[in-house]
């Protein structure tokens, strides 16, 4: 990827926006401790794609430094001091003199012990010089990042200007006091004070104790005419004016009857106009009284709210589209991965049932047969872990026996890792058993095993240790634990790096190289077991990653070991020597045996690094079949580049499971064989790769 091309890239989240859509493309923020955007993790990303993407106003503080972000809609509310210089400010710089009203907050969100919602809040803004005072609905959420502090990587603030509602709330509250007070002094003559009744946009209806109208104001007259198609008249008797609409008489029967009945009370209501257009209303019932207490009628004040209910059901939902843009975003990181492990275990089964027809010991077909069965576990098993991320199906923990499990691992161990790592297991068959998904657990051997071997380019020593102990104050866990370690000699990482380790889509790796999931998921697997796990690491001197759970006194149920193929001599008649360069074991039993069927001698490695060796060697190869997405420095298209420019006339066959593995040119120059292929395809493409 050029330069250009790899920026455009990284700013692909931060595409549209309008003018601070602009602004935040421009912006220098490697000058930040955020670093450019391509590095910002995936939350950060997630949470500025939808802040740049909507009209309503919404900020975003972000890390220990409170780093901001805006959009179009909030910066409307800004005066010159701090538009457009809060973009990328740090807050408390920003906000100091508002900084006792929102920094509790901010801090209650950090440490993450909830959400904030403040409705019609006075917030002073400073605009052009004056420092207003300025009316706020807003909430404050968290932006979770698990290895952030406390699992928050920043706040989300959704909010809406307010001011003008609050002021004419106020002014409504202070018209029906003083309504209710003249009224109150002026019952005894029935005057109702048109007047006051008249001057105002609320809508007032006044009762005697027969339900008959004393009083309308032209607002409600107009209202109560564009629902019912009538305006009212004094001396009308309301519920009989309302024989043609039954249901609407119902529901106004019963408001009326309660505060006849003495009860004052406020309700909110919606209703429907002929036009079929919704209108919600507040309406405030209250009783009038004669001075001497007796009661002489009703009254209600009412006015059109469904603006406000407009603004609060777009700030839930805004909210709910953050939380479920997050989860999208989460899935989507997992599916490329997740369709390569089933293409491969699909290779495994619809190779093995073109391999089933052939004439074979049948020793050797149950074996294939075995593998197969293996293969749709596998598969299961992948359903299950996808299931378990998306929250749609729980893992099963079970009691497990540490030493048999990391035990059987070996061997895939030293097949993902390199010939000059060498890899020691120390778990004592006293270690007792902790109680955890044994899927869950070896994939998060397998990351930490995998991150200790890209940290040990030039080779080094990976140690894997249990050990029985009680109590860990570091931990805070008490009772008897079982600690886990996986430990390196690698480059180790500096203070910063491990201060993130856990956050999710972070990483250092280069581009397509690593996910950032891999430690994330490790330590909610962890967490979700009950138990603790800390980094310790020095530049230089390694890296070692302890998992601590608790023991189970539930007895470990004992696992059968997987199944592998054997091979038996290969036929006279050879079609040549192939190289077969594939990582994952059961792909590779089955490629070897279906090559073996093809008439080939076969040597098979797991890297290309592995392959290269085996060419350096000066052994004779007729072909090199090898997987594109392998562990170790250099992929299976890189492995093709440089074969042919030691052995012009080796052919090359690459084969994968992704969807978009090879560029065009390398395309035209390297046949590709996709995943699931069988006996027939791979025939094919041999044939094509060598000429024949």
């Amino acid at each position: 990827m050029t330069d250009a091309a790899k920026r455009l890239h990284d700013f692909d989240f931060l595409i549209g926006g309008g003018d601070m859509g602009r602004r935040t493309r421009a912006f220098d923020w490697a000058a930040t401790p955020l670093g450019p955007p391509g590095q910002w993790p995936q939350g950060l990303k997630t949470a500025t794609r939808l802040l740049l993407g909507t009209q309503h106003p919404m900020f975003i503080w972000w890390g220990d430094e409170l780093i901001q972000f805006y959009n179009d809609a909030y910066a409307r509310s800004l005066g010159p001091e701090q538009h457009p210089s809060a973009l990328g400010a740090r807050g408390r710089e920003c906000w100091a003199h508002i900084w006792p009203i929102i920094g509790p907050q901010i801090e209650q969100v950090m440490d993450n012990r909830g959400s904030t919602w403040n409705e019609n809040q006075i917030v002073p803004i400073l605009r052009h010089g004056v420092l207003e005072d300025v009316c706020w609905t807003y909430s404050f959420s968290p932006i979770n990042e698990v290895t952030a502090g406390n699992g928050v990587g920043g706040v989300l603030v959704v909010c809406a200007e307010t001011t003008e509602f609050v002021l004419e709330k106020q002014r409504h509250e202070a018209r029906a006091e003083t309504m209710e007070r003249r009224f109150a002094t002026a019952v005894a003559e029935r005057d109702v004070l048109a007047d006051v009744v008249e001057a105002t946009d609320d809508m007032i209806q006044v009762l005697d104790m027969d339900f008959r109208i004393l009083a309308a104001n032209h607002a409600h007259a107009d209202s109560f005419e564009r629902l019912f198609g009538m305006r009212p008249q004094p001396g009308d008797h309301l519920l009989r004016i309302l024989d043609a609409f039954p249901e609407a008489q119902a529901r106004i029967s019963k408001h009326w009857t309660r505060v006849l009945g003495g009860e004052d009370f406020a309700i909110r209501e919606q209703y429907e106009d002929p036009q079929g257009e919704q209108i919600i209303y507040d309406a405030r019932f209250s009783a009038m009284r004669a001075p001497d207490g007796r009661q002489l009628g009703a009254y209600v004040i009412a006015r059109d709210a469904t603006r406000q209910v407009m603004d609060e059901a777009r700030l839930l939902e805004a909210e709910d589209r953050i939380r479920q843009t997050q989860k999208i975003e989460a899935l989507g990181q997992l599916t490329g991965g997740v369709a390569h492990d089933f293409n491969n275990l699909l290779t495994v089964v619809a190779g093995g049932l073109d391999m089933i027809d052939q004439p074979m010991p049948e020793e050797r077909r149950q074996r294939m047969l075995g593998a197969m069965r293996q293969a749709v576990e596998r598969g299961a098993g992948l359903s299950r872990q996808l299931l378990a991320f998306s929250r749609r199906q729980q893992l099963r923990p079970e009691p497990i026996d540490l030493a048999t499990q990391i035990g059987g691992m070996r061997e895939l161990l030293e097949r993902s890792l390199r010939g000059d790592i060498e890899v020691s297991i120390r778990v004592a068959e006293d270690t007792w058993p902790i109680e955890v998904d044994a899927g869950e657990l070896e994939l998060a051997i397998l990351n930490l095993s995998v991150n200790a071997r890209d940290a040990m380019p030039e080779g080094g020593k990976l140690v894997i240790e249990a050990n029985n102990t009680s109590g860990d104050e570091r931990a805070e866990l008490p009772g008897d634990l079982v600690h886990l370690t996986i430990t390196d000699t690698g480059s180790g990482m500096s203070a910063e790096v491990l201060r993130r380790v856990f956050e999710p889509f972070f990483t250092t790796k280069g581009m397509g190289k690593g996910s950032g999931l891999g430690l994330a998921q490790t330590y909610g697997f962890v967490r979700g077991s009950g138990g603790a796990i800390h980094v310790d690491s020095r530049p230089g001197v390694g890296t070692t990653v302890a998992m601590i759970f608790p023991r189970t006194h539930g007895i470990p149920t004992k696992r059968q070991a997987p199944c592998t193929f054997r091979y038996d001599q290969p036929p006279p008649d050879s079609q040549g020597i192939a190289l077969v360069v594939e990582d994952d074991e059961r792909v590779a039993a089955l490629a070897v045996e279906m090559v073996r069927q093809l008439g080939y001698d076969v040597l098979h490695v797991s890297s290309a690094e592995a392959a290269l060796g085996a060419l350096a060697n000066g052994r004779p190869v007729d072909v090199v079949f090898s997987d594109v997405m392998m562990p170790g420095s250099m992929n299976g298209v890189e492995l093709a580049r440089e074969v042919r420019l030691r052995q012009p006339t080796l052919p090359v066959l690459l084969t994968s499971g992704y969807e978009s593995v090879i560029g065009a040119e390398d395309l035209e120059r390297f046949p590709l064989l996709r995943k699931p292929y069988g006996l027939e395809d791979l025939a094919n493409a041999l044939r094509l790769a060598r000429g024949l």
